[in-house]
């Protein structure tokens, strides 16, 4: 099991190096905006994370769309659908565990946003990967 996940690190490694970089650009846009509207406009924490998180996956996905997996024009309406099935997943993850990171845990909200990031950005490019971004060619 370890060799296949070794293999597929060095197959695809330079696609994964793009997806760490639109990754880590979209982690430091949440955050800078969960501190705006958590921070300075003093929104409810609940309200500030949705507002970031919806605000950060459009830059996200024209990022990774163009970026990490190389699609320009075409089928966007069907990549769109897709990635928001992915992203109503990613969401829901993202809030559950920063309310449990507050609510539980007692950390501020900051804290969700970095644990949940990490349990997310494996099944995000995988999802992308061989889901929301494939290419026609490859989907045989």
């Amino acid at each position: 099991m370890l060799f296949k996940v070794l293999s597929y690190i060095v197959l695809h490694r330079w696609q994964l190096f793009r997806f760490f970089v639109v990754g880590i650009t979209t982690f430091v846009l949440n955050l800078c905006l969960v501190w705006l509207f958590y921070g300075k406009a003093l929104l409810d924490y609940r309200i500030a994370v949705s507002c970031a998180y919806f605000i950060t996956v459009v830059a996200h996905f024209l990022l990774n769309r163009s970026f990490t997996y190389g699609q320009t024009g075409g089928a966007i309406a069907l990549d769109t659908v897709k990635y928001g099935i992915m992203l109503l997943a990613n969401y829901l993850i993202t809030l559950s565990i920063t309310t449990a990171t507050v609510e539980l845990a007692r950390l501020t909200p900051y804290y969700g946003i970095i644990f949940s990031t990490l349990v997310t950005a494996f099944t995000s490019f995988l999802l992308m990967k061989h889901y929301v971004f494939v290419r026609k060619e490859y989907a045989r």
